[in-house]
């Protein structure tokens, strides 16, 4: 076995191919896709509304069933695959993509790799000198448009390149992106005119910023060494700056071989705020006694002496459970004494608030009850402007906003999870919050970020 092993490794290294091996039966990825035009009825004033809007809601997230996920790592390792709909003056259109990522069309020829921690990490060793796709890139996370080019983006990989497709109303994969010394790309890349992204070494310890421009290479980089274990996933782009949390993540010893990923936040120890002067390329560090951490970001303002951060923090974080609440709150960061205060609103205490979206002056979240994102939050700084109730539906994903006749609207997926086949596609005015509901006919399965595309500004 060994030497059928070592044969097949010399061919690979001689043919510039992956090692092929059969794990399974063979499969088409295509056979799970959808593309169909919705039938629908709605009331004419309603019907009026969707007539205005014209452009394509798309939302990327993991191919797994929301009712066999016990770890927050089950969520991130699922195959990345884009739900969308179609508008066109009131004509509808469902698409669902697989994104074939290296690992997907791999698999669709050799079978459905193993789910063993020892064969993922022999995997991940030949993957580094390129003898198997990227298993963890599962292109699961986020979608950026960058120069009218779509990319679907997960933080331990490299962008894919997308095609939305309006004629056809459908999306494809293109290819992935080579990006010059660079492995991974972060799923909460930053872009205007050029791009910023970061990408992170766990083992020893180090961040690195990536200024790139709209073609992927260097204009300039600069290396943050952390205290504590960079597992990053969002950090925050300022006119002239870049902040990226060192949150006090430890390994969990006692269960270092039971998890997938035996990574924990010790909140008895201090966070590190690194600002990173992207036009000096100093670091200034900010220091808070007690740990959080933070996976996305909902606003920041900046003043000559203060950084204000809006984001959900967590006190309790642990990777291999879903036992995880996200806190609304605000952060100050003081520029003359280097002091950070967090300010927090007892009623927001109480809820479980992700995924934040901005419009105007205001933030909209998903919210979470009994496990069960059931519902919207709409604030303002830390005041609650609305909360929306949808006990009867599970929301799939992050909303997107689009604006009809100057007018906020919330686009989003839900789905009754206790029925097959009901998912829908809802629009809400977020000025009389009166919701617009179209049955798609097909199971939606949970989604991460979203985006929204007119078709004036399409590809």
């Amino acid at each position: 076995m060994k030497v059928f092993i070592y044969l097949l490794i010399l061919l690979s290294l001689c043919s510039g191919f992956f090692i092929k091996y059969p794990f399974g039966n063979k499969f088409t990825i295509r056979d799970k896709e959808i593309n169909k035009k919705l039938n629908y009825v709605l009331p004419p004033e309603k019907q009026s509304i969707i007539n205005k809007i014209n452009g394509t809601y798309a939302l990327i997230g993991p191919d797994v069933n929301i009712k066999n996920i016990s770890t927050i790592i089950d969520l991130f390792m699922g195959d990345g695959n884009i739900q969308s709909v179609f508008f066109n003056n009131g004509e509808l259109t469902f698409d669902k993509h697989f994104i074939r990522t290296e690992k997907i069309i791999y698999e669709e020829e050799n079978g459905k790799l193993p789910d063993i921690m020892m064969l993922k990490v022999l995997f991940d060793l030949l993957y580094n000198i390129k003898l198997f796709p990227n298993i963890m890139g599962v292109a699961n996370t986020a979608l950026i448009r960058i120069k009218n080019q779509l990319y679907a983006l997960y933080e331990r990989d490299t962008p894919y390149l997308l095609d939305l497709n309006l004629l056809k109303t459908k999306i494809a994969t293109l290819h992935k992106i080579k990006i010059p010394n660079m492995r991974t790309f972060s799923a909460h890349s930053k872009y205007n005119k050029t791009i910023e992204t970061i990408d992170y070494d766990i083992l020893s310890y180090k961040v690195y910023y990536h200024q790139l421009t709209e073609e992927f290479n260097s204009i300039k980089n600069k290396m943050i060494n952390t205290k504590y274990m960079p597992v990053i996933h969002d950090f925050i782009k300022t006119e002239n700056s870049v902040i990226i949390m060192d949150s006090p993540l430890v390994i969990d010893i006692p269960n270092l071989f039971k998890n997938p990923l035996p990574i924990m936040l010790d909140n008895t120890k201090k966070t590190i705020i690194n600002v990173l002067n992207t036009t000096t390329m100093n670091i200034e560090k900010y220091f808070y006694n007690e740990g959080f951490y933070i996976f996305h970001y909902a606003d920041w303002r900046e003043t000559n002496n203060t950084i204000e951060i809006y984001a959900s923090m967590y006190d309790k974080l642990d990777f291999s459970q879903l036992d995880i609440s996200g806190k609304y709150r605000k952060m100050i960061l003081n520029k003359e004494n280097k002091n950070v205060m967090i300010l927090k609103n007892p009623e927001l205490e109480k809820l479980d608030m992700e995924f934040p979206v901005k419009f105007d002056d205001k933030i909209v979240f998903r919210s979470m009850v009994n496990k069960r994102i059931t519902g919207f939050v709409i604030c303002k700084d830390l005041d609650i402007i609305k909360k929306l109730d949808l006990s009867d539906k599970f929301i799939s994903g992050e909303p997107a906003i689009v604006y009809i006749d100057k007018t906020p609207h919330l686009i989003a997926f839900t789905f009754d999870d206790k029925i097959e086949n009901q998912g829908f596609v809802i629009v809400i005015n977020m000025n009389t919050y009166e919701i617009i509901e179209i049955p798609l006919n097909e199971s939606i399965n949970i989604g991460f970020h979203s985006i929204f595309i007119n078709n004036e500004t399409n590809l």
